[in-house]
C-alpha cells in the first residue's frame, strides 16, 4: 500500500515473533527498516529476509536497556537513513512468577528491558522526529498491563508502565506532531509466554483448552496480526489518534 514509502522506521526487539513480523509489515509498506535487536544473528536473519522479498532493512545488534547502545545504534541508523519517522518500540521479555518467587535482579532485568528501553528510544527519536516536523511511536504493551494476573508479578508492572508512559508520551509531544499509542496484544502463537505455561506446569492440551476457554474467537493471535495494528497506528490512517491503547486479543477482555 505505500504508506510508509520514503520513511525510515526504527523497530527494536525484531529479531522473532511480533517485532520481526512488525519489521516485514513496515518494509512491505515501502518503509526502510532499522532492525534492531540484542542477538546479531536473528536480527541478521530478519534483515536478510526483508531483502530477498525485494524491501530495505538493515541490521542493527544493541543492548536497547543501555543507554551507550541506544546512543551508538541510533547514530548509526541516522548515518545510514538520514533520520527517523517512526519507533516501534517492542523489546520486550516475560518472566512468570509471585513477587515471592522473583529476585531483585530478574525484577530490575524486566523493567529494563520492557519500560527502561522504551524511554532511553524515545529519548533519542523525538528530536530527530521533531526536526523532520514529526513522526509516530507505537510501544508494545500487553492485555497484562490492563489487569491483573495471577504469578506474573513483574511483568503486569513493567506493562501497566508501558501503557502510562504511552499516554504521558502522547500528551507531551502532541503539539511537536508526534503521535503516541501502545499495541496491546493477548494471547500470541510466538513462544514468548512459554515462560508462564512452564511455570504452571501446562501441557500442550491444558494450554489449547485454555486459549478455547478464554479467548471468545478460539485461538492464538498471530504475529502479523499484532504488526498490522502496529502499521496502522504509525500510519496517517490513525491521524487523529494518540495516546490510545489499541487491544488485539480475539475478544479476551470482554468477559475478563
Amino acid at each position: 500500500m505505500g504508506r510508509f514509502e520514503g520513511k525510515t522506521v526504527v523497530v527494536t526487539g525484531a529479531g522473532h515473533g511480533i517485532g520481526r513480523a512488525s519489521a516485514l509489515r513496515f518494509a512491505s509498506e515501502g518503509a526502510s527498516v532499522a532492525i534492531v535487536d540484542v542477538r546479531a544473528d536473528e536480527g541478521q536473519l530478519v534483515a536478510d529476509e526483508v531483502t530477498r522479498a525485494g524491501f530495505v532493512g538493515r541490521a542493527y545488534q544493541a543492548d536497547v536497556s543501555d543507554p551507550d547502545h541506544v546512543s551508538e545504534v541510533v547514530a548509526q541508523i541516522v548515518a545510514d537513513f538520514g533520520g527517523v519517522d517512526v519507533l516501534h518500540s517492542h523489546a520486550g521479555r516475560l518472566r512468570a512468577g509471585t513477587v515471592g518467587e522473583t529476585d531483585l535482579e530478574e525484577w530490575n532485568r524486566t523493567l529494563a528491558v520492557n519500560v527502561t528501553t522504551m524511554f532511553l528510544m524515545v529519548r533519542a527519536v523525538v528530536p530527530l522526529m521533531q526536526s523532520r516536523g514529526g513522526g509516530a511511536i507505537v510501544t508494545t504493551g500487553s492485555i497484562s498491563g490492563l489487569f491483573g494476573e495471577p504469578a506474573l508479578a513483574v511483568y503486569t508492572a513493567s506493562k501497566a508502565a508501558v501503557v502510562n508512559l504511552t499516554r504521558s508520551l502522547a500528551i507531551d509531544y502532541a503539539r511537536t506532531g508526534i503521535r503516541v499509542n501502545c499495541v496491546c496484544p493477548g494471547w500470541v502463537d510466538t513462544g514468548f509466554n512459554n515462560p508462564q505455561f512452564e511455570h504452571d506446569g501446562m501441557s500442550e492440551e491444558e494450554i489449547t483448552e485454555l486459549i478455547d476457554r478464554t479467548v471468545p474467537m478460539g485461538r492464538q493471535g498471530l504475529p502479523e496480526e499484532m504488526a498490522a495494528a502496529a502499521a496502522f497506528l504509525a500510519s496517517d490512517d490513525a491521524s487523529y489518534i494518540t495516546g490510545q491503547t489499541l487491544v488485539v486479543d480475539g475478544g479476551l477482555l470482554c468477559h475478563v
